[in-house]
């Protein structure tokens, strides 16, 4: 199931999500070697040499560098990417040996990996949950709440997949976690909008599907990776999510505390 629009109309132009797609395809198309990184999370690599996985190793977030507090060291890099059955994804020790990228500033490395992604249909469909869900938020909570939210829902996102397996070796990129955090947001306000969907089924069926539903069947969907290996950031996604949703229950409370507020006595004169 993929959502293509929603039926709840937006006013004004929603320059911050503009603002993010228009900067994850530039990083993609023009900072990236290539914009193809030619890895996948559930397998090694056959080549370590490969331009996009070092572009990636060097910029992204790495659960064992941000439990550790330093980037890989070459030892690291080279257990977790080597050739053939060798390569360990969880490579991650006390190493002292030279590191990888010395420069590497892994905490700052937060920020960029929601702006890298893996592959075009990667990209792709990052960007369209982020336009489809994104604007409507942007509009109601204002510019700066909406850009806080998808900076902090990333972090705790990435936090998440850290959580679930701090000695991982492997890059995390894109946006996903980001996006979830929105979505999560998008659950809580606007729950009963119908939403147009493409459905999978064999043939493609184009549907209007309620967002509370469509967004369960999301959150499930993921839930169900955690059965076994997928190459998919599944807690990076239901972190992400949840955090979204938990911001999203504070503005309604908010809201309604503030309509509720009992209004100043009018002065008598």
């Amino acid at each position: 199931m993929i959502p293509i629009a929603d039926e709840n109309p937006v006013r004004r132009v929603p320059w911050v999500t503009i603002l993010l797609i228009a900067t994850c395809v530039v990083v993609y198309f023009v900072i990236q070697p290539t914009g193809a990184p030619k890895f996948r999370w559930d397998t090694v690599v056959e080549r370590i040499d490969d331009e996009d996985l070092r572009f990636a190793v060097d910029n992204a977030a790495i659960p064992c560098e941000l439990v550790r507090g330093r980037p890989l060291t070459e030892a690291e890099f080279n257990r977790t990417f080597s050739r053939g059955d060798e390569g360990d994804a969880s490579a991650c020790s006390h190493a002292n040996g030279p590191k990888h990228a010395p420069g590497k500033p892994v905490f700052l490395a937060l920020l960029a990996t929601m702006f890298l992604h893996g592959s075009i249909p990667h990209l792709f469909g990052n960007m369209l949950f982020l336009w489809v869900f994104g604007s409507n938020l942007e509009e109601r909570r204002g510019w700066w709440r909406y850009l806080l939210l998808y900076l902090v829902g990333g972090v705790v996102a990435t936090a998440a997949h850290v959580a679930v397996d701090p000695n991982s070796t492997l890059p995390l990129i894109g946006a996903s976690g980001a996006v979830a955090a929105v979505m999560g947001a998008y659950f809580v306000l606007y729950p009963n909008v119908r939403m147009k969907t493409m459905i999978f089924l064999g043939p493609v069926f184009l549907r209007k599907v309620q967002a509370l539903w469509l967004l369960v069947i999301w959150v499930g969907q993921n839930l169900l990776l955690v059965a076994g290996p997928s190459g998919i950031a599944w807690a990076a996604h239901v972190g992400g999510f949840a955090f979204g949703a938990l911001i999203g229950l504070g503005w309604v409370f908010g809201d309604r505390r503030h309509e509720t507020a009992p209004s100043a006595p009018a002065l008598s004169t």
